[in-house]
C-alpha cells in the first residue's frame, strides 16, 4: 500500500479540548497523526478565521434524492455517500424504519456490499434500525400494517442479512415483553434507543437498567411531559445518563422547548440528528415512493396527506446553526452534540474529536455556518 504524504492544515480557531484555538493538524494516512501550534510549520492550508470542527456525526438519517434506506439500491446509495460531506457530514448511520421484512433483508445485504466495496464520502457506520418495533399508538409515520412486537428472532434474521453491521436499534420498551430484545442487544453490544413509544416514565428507567441508552427524535412519537406522569418526553429530560436525539429545525420541536431539552441534557447527552429522509434534495412537490405518498413542503419537512410530520430534508449543517443561532444554545453543547457525543454513545473511538490518533474527519466552516472544505478520513471534498 503507498503512504500517503502529510498535510498540514492551520486554522486561528481550531475546536481542541472544547474551545476554538489557534493550531495546527498535520494530516497522513486519514489519521491526525500531529497537532502543533499555530505557525509551527510549513502549512498545506491556511484556513486563517475559518473555524475547523471535527466532522459532523448524523446517526439517523433515511435517505436522499429519492432514494430510501428501506429500499436501497446501490447507485443511490453511493451519491448519498458522496453528497453528504458538502454539509459537513463525514460518517453517519443509514436508518431504517418499518417496512416489510423482505425488503429490510434485501436493504441490508446492499448496503453491507455496498460500504465493503466503495469507500469515498462519507463514512456508513453501519446500520440503524427504527421500527417495525415500535408502538402502534405513537407510529408517526411509520406503516401501521408492517409494525411487529420486539421479537430476537427476527432481529437476528436482520442481522444475519446484514452481516452484522446493525449497530442502533430503536424499541418501544412496553411492547418489548420482559424488555427480551433490549437485554439482548445490550449483550451483543448494539445500543438500544427508545422510541415511537407510549412508555411511562417508570418503564423508560426500567429500559435503561436493562440496556437502552437513548432516546429517538426527542418528543416526536413519544409519551409527553405530564406533571403527574413525566412520560418517555420527560424521562428524556430527567434521565441524566440517558442521550436524547434533538431535530433542531423549529418544525418537529420549538425552539424554545429544544432549548429546553439542550439544557437539560448538557454537553455530554445531547444529540443532534437529521431525521432526513428520501425527499432530502427534492424540490417542494408531491412524490409516490414505495409505501409512502408525501409531499415536500418549503419549510424542507415532509407531510403526509392527514398532515403528520413525515421526516425532513434537513442538514446537519443547519441542525448545528440552528441550536447556536436560534436557540441560544452555547458553543460547547451544540458542537459536542453533532460530533463528540454521537461518537461517544456508538463506541467511536476514532472519531468525534481533533486529538492526535484520531481519524482526520474535519469540517472547515465561515461564521456564517457555511461549508467551505470537508475532510473524510484525509480526503478532501465539496
Amino acid at each position: 500500500m503507498c503512504k500517503e504524504l502529510a498535510m498540514i492544515l492551520q486554522s486561528k480557531h481550531v475546536w481542541i479540548n472544547e474551545q476554538f484555538q489557534p493550531a495546527q493538524l498535520e494530516i497522513e494516512n486519514g489519521k491526525i497523526l500531529n497537532i502543533y501550534s499555530y505557525g509551527f510549520k510549513e502549512v498545506t492550508d491556511d484556513f486563517d478565521e475559518y473555524k475547523v470542527l471535527p466532522g459532523l456525526i448524523d446517526m439517523h438519517c433515511h435517505g436522499f434524492n429519492g432514494m430510501d434506506c428501506n429500499y436501497v439500491h446501490r447507485e443511490g446509495f453511493i451519491h448519498w455517500m458522496n453528497s453528504l460531506p458538502k454539509e459537513g457530514v463525514t460518517s453517519f448511520l443509514a436508518t431504517t424504519s418499518t417496512a416489510p421484512e423482505e425488503n429490510l433483508l434485501q436493504s441490508f445485504a446492499c448496503i453491507k456490499k455496498t460500504i465493503t466495496e466503495y469507500n469515498e464520502g462519507a463514512h456508513c457506520l453501519g446500520i440503524h434500525v427504527e421500527g417495525p418495533q415500535i408502538s402502534f399508538d405513537f407510529k408517526g409515520a411509520h406503516n401501521p400494517y408492517f409494525i411487529q412486537k420486539p421479537s430476537v428472532e427476527q432481529f437476528e434474521r436482520y442481522q444475519d442479512a446484514a452481516s452484522n453491521i446493525i449497530k442502533l436499534i430503536c424499541i418501544a420498551p412496553e411492547m418489548d415483553v420482559n424488555h427480551t430484545l433490549i437485554k439482548y442487544c445490550k449483550n451483543k453490544g448494539i445500543k438500544v434507543t427508545i422510541g415511537h413509544t407510549g412508555a411511562t416514565y417508570n418503564e423508560c428507567v426500567l429500559a435503561a437498567k436493562d440496556g437502552a441508552g437513548s432516546f429517538t427524535h426527542t418528543f416526536n412519537g413519544m409519551l409527553g411531559i405530564h406533571h403527574r406522569e413525566p412520560g418517555t418526553a420527560g424521562a428524556a429530560m430527567a434521565m441524566d445518563d440517558m442521550y436524547a436525539e434533538l431535530i433542531c429545525d423549529g418544525v418537529h420541536v420549538h425552539y424554545a422547548v429544544a432549548k429546553a431539552v439542550a439544557k437539560t441534557k448538557g454537553k455530554d447527552r445531547l444529540i443532534l440528528i437529521t431525521d432526513a429522509v428520501q425527499i432530502k434534495g427534492l424540490k417542494p412537490g408531491i412524490y409516490e415512493t414505495p409505501n409512502r405518498w408525501v409531499e415536500v413542503k418549503e419549510d424542507g419537512c415532509g407531510r403526509l396527506k392527514d398532515g403528520r410530520l413525515a421526516g425532513s430534508s434537513n442538514k446537519m449543517i443547519t441542525m448545528l446553526k440552528n441550536c447556536i443561532q436560534e436557540c441560544g444554545i452555547d458553543e460547547v453543547t451544540a458542537i459536542n452534540a453533532a460530533t463528540k457525543n454521537p461518537a461517544t454513545f456508538l463506541d467511536l473511538a476514532d472519531k468525534g474529536v481533533l486529538e492526535k490518533g484520531k481519524d482526520a474527519d474535519i469540517l472547515i466552516i465561515d461564521n456564517c455556518f457555511e461549508v467551505i472544505q470537508t475532510y473524510c478520513r484525509g480526503k478532501a471534498y465539496l
